[in-house]
């Protein structure tokens, strides 16, 4: 690509969301700063900075990668071949076992664990509603709120729509899940049941899980690659999940978290 531009509260947030949403680590951008941004006075008037991102690294495409030598044929010994004459009885013995029917029993026993709808629901939506939209006039904002409950889910649904939305989301969401947070504490005092809370805005979540999933099958690569380990920025709990699953049936590498939060990051690393 020729040139895009990306922003941020700062250089280096600006930088992460360029790698992000291309899919690639920051130190491997070639960017130029067009605007570093200022702080404002007491936090008004801030101005964003901005980068503009020169080329976007050559990668090889995957079909080039070489393919494994397949293994080459062991020798026999004696003691194998006595094992290898044994197993067909054993595959006999199996087949007359009847696997026990165990999509019913786990049906039934998840149908049992269904949380209980509170009586009290129509009251705690309405309150959520008014709770919400009083913080969100407070941050600047001028909230539509529509609410919704899956009952299957056990989980009330919560989606903002208005103009300025980037500021309810935050750094990576950092805003947002904050805000969701404290939103299932103030429901849940006021439930007689557990109930979860998911709060949304412009498909944020929908999005952002899109942006992580190709972004980790590019660290990945790049792992295959070099066989180095590569760290990622650090990301909360959440995201951190959406990478060990991305990247969970991928045979060559494997991934883990090391650090405290809200440090802790996600490491991706090749199969010993």
């Amino acid at each position: 690509m020729s040139s895009r531009r990306f922003t941020g509260k700062t250089e280096s947030d600006a930088v992460m969301n360029a790698a992000m949403e291309l899919g690639i680590p920051s130190t491997d951008l070639d960017y130029e700063v067009i605007d570093p941004g200022s702080n404002g006075f007491f936090g008004l008037f801030r101005k964003p900075a901005i980068i503009e991102i020169k080329e976007k690294v050559k990668e090889p495409v995957a079909e080039k990668q070489e393919k494994p030598a397949p293994a080459k044929p062991q020798k026999q010994t004696k003691k194998e071949e006595k094992k290898r004459e044994k197993k067909p009885e054993k595959k006999n013995n199996t087949q007359n076992k009847k696997p026990a029917p165990k999509q019913k029993d786990a049906s039934v026993q998840k149908e049992k664990k269904k949380s209980k709808v509170p009586e009290n629901l129509d009251e705690i939506t309405r309150s959520t509603e008014k709770y919400l939209d009083e913080v969100l006039r407070a941050m600047g904002l001028n909230p539509k709120l529509n609410l919704y409950y899956n009952r299957r889910d056990n989980v009330l649904n919560i989606n903002v729509s208005g103009e300025k939305m980037g500021a309810l989301i935050g750094k990576h969401g950092q805003t947002l899940d904050a805000l969701q947070y404290l939103t299932s504490l103030f429901v849940n005092k006021k439930s007689e049941s557990y109930i979860k809370i998911k709060l949304d805005t412009e498909n944020y979540r929908e999005r952002r899980q899109q942006t992580l999933e190709k972004l980790a099958g590019s660290i990945a690569y790049k792992v295959k690659k070099n066989k180095k380990p590569i760290y990622l920025e650090p990301m909360n709990p959440n995201e951190r999940r959406i990478i060990h699953s991305a990247l969970q049936r991928d045979p060559d590498v494997i991934t883990k978290s090391e650090g405290k939060d809200p440090y802790r990051k996600v490491v991706v690393m090749l199969k010993k």
